[in-house]
């Protein structure tokens, strides 16, 4: 995988963790649920960046997640 690719994976990820954190929905469980979700996601991919050594602000994940969603 390129790192054009993975930047543009990245991107779409973020995108739409921010995208469920400011959706509306009847159903508050289901939703608090895809927010988690995305959250671990976020998480595993910046401590795995973090753990190779790589500068996180590279990627946007350089702030606390909460921030970001």
């Amino acid at each position: 995988m390129t790192k054009t690719t993975f930047d543009f994976i990245l991107e779409r990820i973020i995108s739409n963790a921010m995208d469920a954190a400011n959706e509306k929905s009847g159903d508050d469980t289901f939703q608090d649920g895809k927010k988690l979700a995305y959250y671990e996601i976020l998480d595993t991919i910046k401590n795995e960046i973090i753990a190779h050594d790589i500068d996180a602000s590279e990627y946007g994940l350089d702030t606390a997640l909460e921030d970001l969603m």
